[in-house]
């Protein structure tokens, strides 16, 4: 398993550092750090030249960051962790990373949700939302004070439109950290629709074998309220869910909620593109 860590260097960033390495460590996975570089910059000969000089400036400056950071990584996580990085001149950052993702065989993106500030501040914040929204591998994005302990319960907000396809996904997921899956759906106080849900609790377990699994019904016209407060009930270490256009919350409340909950959510988000799996 190769696991993509985007980072800025910042502090901040480094919570997702370490809560990658964790992951790696648990699963035995290759942890490939990237850093890109970009000046937005204007065309003319002249800022050209010094734009291409300060762009080597940086990139030197970024190896530096990196000796250090991955020798910190195996100081805290042992010489036996399987680690290295790539630095890339290019934007806009979240093409960079679907890209390099797709021709490296990366199974998995994690990356943090806030950033540092000035020219630091290049793959946190917003480009965190737009690598979601973007790629077509799994993102982790990890909040700033989340740390990694256990993957022991996940939340996985679902429509139950595609349940057994999304299911099929997420299982291959859950069962690396043995995790229990809440199925959670939302439904609006006006809807008259009635979910069986032991049924399909039952059906779920019996085709794909595994057992842990509940199914919850919230009646609630927010949706990023129903989602808070599950997670609280249950404890859960993981909000999963799955990134379509339209997903079935936009339909009903007019935006994207996966990438919102990116931001807003004080778990880790593993936000899974429609029809993409995890090896």
């Amino acid at each position: 398993m190769k696991i993509l860590l985007p980072t800025d260097f910042s502090k901040l960033s480094k919570v997702a550092i370490h809560y990658a390495a964790e992951i790696a460590k648990k699963l035995n996975a290759e942890l490939v750090l990237l850093h890109v570089v970009f000046i937005d910059a204007p065309p003319r000969a002249q800022a050209a030249l010094k734009t291409r000089q300060i762009l080597d400036a940086m990139v030197d400056n970024s190896m530096q960051d990196f000796i250090h950071l991955t020798n910190e990584i195996k100081q805290d996580y042992g010489e036996k962790i399987n680690i290295s990085y790539k630095i890339i001149k290019s934007y806009p950052v979240e093409e960079v990373i679907e890209t390099f993702a797709q021709h490296n065989d990366i199974d998995l993106i994690i990356m943090g949700t806030k950033g540092a500030s000035g020219l630091k501040r290049v793959l946190m914040g917003s480009n965190a939302a737009a690598v979601i929204g973007n790629s077509n591998i799994p993102v982790i994005a990890v909040p700033e004070h989340a740390r990694f302990k256990h993957v022991k319960h996940i939340v996985y907000a679902s429509d139950l439109l595609a349940l057994n396809k999304e299911m099929e996904t997420l299982i291959q997921f859950a069962r690396l950290f043995d995790s229990f899956i809440h199925i959670l759906n939302i439904v609006s106080p006006n809807s008259k629709k009635k979910i069986e849900r032991i049924k399909i609790k039952n059906e779920l377990i019996n085709k794909y074998n595994y057992p842990k699994i509940s199914i919850h019904i919230s009646i609630n016209d927010d949706v990023e309220e129903a989602i808070d407060e599950y997670i609280a009930e249950v404890k859960a270490d993981m909000l999963a869910m799955f990134n379509h256009k339209p997903t079935f919350f936009e339909r009903l409340f007019g935006k994207s909620v996966t990438r919102e909950m990116a931001f807003h959510s004080w778990i880790p988000l593993l936000a899974i593109k429609k029809n993409k799996n995890i090896k």
